[in-house]
């Protein structure tokens, strides 16, 4: 049995971990809440009576199931039977790929098809309806339990959308593909159609751990019901999540009501909370309170809970002063406040700003580093087989990274037996041992990448043109690093091709963040410099629920800072040059809270 030293988790965590009966967890920010679910993972997995049972974790995204996997294997119990990874994954591993022949649309084989060759597909599709301003991004869908759904809201393009998606579709089925929203709907079309299926596998899951639950879309919540159901409540789940950072509407993502689980499920959830706040100062805490859209009670409790915080707005500032706006704010936090500068993110609602704000801080204080995922010089489709090769090329084999490069060996050893590699004798171990003993001396990134995959398959007789998959992933991987490259050069990145650069994307955070409101969820910094905080932006000029969705951005936002908060809604932004054209005014709540912010002083 999985026994934890005393004091190492508060009562609440304790009864999370302990509660024989499927809960419900509601988790507010900064309390624990990674800790709990890892120390629950290790006591399910230690309670396990059979090595045909199985713990099942499922993530939002792959960088949390590596974040918890990391921290189990640290904690000494054995993860065989522990299995972890999103819903993509998980529909993959435990639906498709073992019970496909029950699908009429996949039963002669299938594949995925990557993002890159997704979006090339959709985009010369698009191309003769250019009079409708139609393009790739019109083109998103959501897979429901009875069909596919557009998720434009202009609804004056459905009509040519559906005739462009007709065409995707059937491109896709001639060429034995299935994308990801596809993943979602064929696996619940399994569960449904061969009930002995979701039987098998309620028998092979004692527990299901589920995430970020209010980032959750309607068909996962089904698919993993039909399991669920099936067990009548012999199969225990933990369904965790804070209904307050449901940021992911637009993708169909919510908290679904715990009467409304409950009824899905076909048992009682047993309610639990986590509500001391372990991140944030009082006053940090004070502040994002007031954007709660769900009630749960949140308390500071943590070590930093008296610092004296600086929580700034500034609503005056042009948007042509707002690199050096920016630039002050740093300058403040890391001279005057002492604030390590990779503990400093800088985070605005849209991408669209992120690239070209990281490019103009670095030529502003070129003695601070920036950490930017608009910077990254190669294709990060992280299901494309030869970018989780490349997270081994371009990591060092120190005792740090080991048990992460083992782990993504064993990722890259499943995956070459599934496309039919024999890599019977080759351990994860071996693997690795090859990997550090390449020598290549080479300064331009994908043509180091491109030696180092070649010399791979030298080593394990792969014969690239043989191996369907691997050899469409690795044309893929690089025709899209290409085309990633050549626009951060277009824009001024002329050393983005360098080596070194391509070393940085997975290395420990180093430098200062520079990320999207999206792209920070589940992280924390000592200060946190949110700009861009414009109505159109917050709420978004197309969002019909965007009253209360602003308010959840605003939440996140400002959740993530311990000490320093720093609110920006510059002057003059053109928001869309066709819903406001002299700029817009900042997101209404920013307005409407009265807070008595700290004042400046730049010295």
């Amino acid at each position: 049995m999985f026994i934890w030293e005393k004091d190492s988790i508060n009562i609440e965590q304790e009864n999370a971990i302990l509660e024989d009966n499927s809960v419900l967890l509601i988790a507010c920010p900064g309390s624990g809440k990674t800790r709990t679910l890892t120390f629950k993972i290790a006591y399910e997995l230690s309670r396990l009576k059979s090595d045909k049972e199985f713990v099942i974790a499922i993530t939002y995204t792959n960088r949390a199931s590596d974040e918890i996997k990391e921290r189990v294997e640290l904690l000494g119990v054995d993860t065989t039977q522990l299995w972890i990874g999103t819903i993509h994954s998980f529909c993959m591993e435990w639906i498709l790929k073992p019970y496909h022949l029950y699908s009429e649309r996949l039963k002669n084989g299938f594949k995925v098809i990557n993002s890159f060759d997704s979006e090339k597909i959709l985009t010369e599709l698009c191309k003769p309806y250019k009079e409708e301003k139609i393009t790739y991004y019109d083109c998103g869908i959501l897979a429901k339990t009875d069909n596919f759904y557009l998720t434009c809201l202009d609804t004056k393009k459905h009509n040519s959308l559906q005739k462009i998606l007709g065409e995707y579709f059937a491109i896709l089925e001639k060429n034995r593909q299935i994308d990801f929203e596809q993943i979602l709907f064929y696996a619940y079309e399994i569960l449904k159609s061969k009930p002995v299926v979701a039987n098998i596998l309620s028998k092979l899951f004692s527990f299901i751990l589920i995430d970020e639950y209010q980032d959750t879309k309607e068909i996962q919540y089904h698919i993993i019901s039909k399991i669920l159901s099936v067990s009548k409540g012999n199969s225990k789940t933990l369904i965790v999540g804070d209904p307050n950072q449901s940021i992911y509407d637009s993708l169909g993502g919510y908290p679904m009501p715990k009467d409304e689980l409950e009824k899905l499920l076909g048992f009682e959830l047993t309610p639990l909370s986590l509500d001391k706040n372990y991140r944030s100062s009082s006053a940090i805490i004070s502040y994002f309170d007031y954007y709660k859209t769900f009630e749960t009670p949140i308390v500071a409790f943590g070590n930093g809970k008296d610092y004296p915080s600086t929580i700034t707005f500034n609503s005056v500032v042009s948007v042509d002063d707002l690199i050096e706006e920016l630039a002050q704010l740093i300058l403040y936090n890391v001279k005057t406040a002492g604030i390590n500068p990779n503990e400093i993110c800088i985070t605005a609602p849209q991408w669209v700003h992120i690239a070209s704000i990281t490019r103009k801080l670095i030529i502003r204080l070129p003695d601070f580093s920036f950490d930017g995922p608009g910077m990254a010089p190669f294709s990060r489709d992280i299901d494309n087989f030869w970018f989780k090769v490349s997270r081994v090329a371009l990591t060092e084999p120190s005792p740090f990274m080991y048990l992460k490069r083992l782990r993504w060996s064993e990722e890259i050893l499943n995956e070459l037996d599934s496309s039919g590699v024999d890599v019977s004798n080759v351990s994860s171990k071996e693997f690795l041992r090859i990997c550090n003993s390449l020598e290549i001396n080479e300064t331009d990134g994908l043509t180091y990448l491109k030696i180092f995959f070649n010399k791979i398959c030298e080593n394990l007789k792969i014969v690239l043109p043989h191996f369907h998959m691997l050899h469409e992933h690795f044309n893929s991987f690089f025709a899209s690093s290409e085309s990633r490259i050549q626009k951060l050069i277009d824009d001024g990145n002329l050393y983005i091709g360098d080596i070194e650069n391509f070393r940085k994307v997975f290395r420990q955070r180093d430098g200062i963040t520079v990320s999207t409101i999206h792209g920070t969820k589940g992280e924390e910094y000592d200060t946190v410099i949110g700009f861009g905080l414009l109505e159109g932006y917050v709420p978004h000029f197309n969002d019909k629920n965007g009253v209360e969705n602003s308010k959840k951005l605003l939440y996140v936002l400002a959740s993530r800072a311990r000490k320093n908060l720093h609110l920006i809604s510059e002057k003059y932004r053109n928001v869309h040059r066709h819903y406001a054209p002299e700029g817009k005014r900042p997101t209404p709540h920013l307005i409407e809270y009265n807070y008595d912010y700290s004042a400046m002083d730049y010295g």
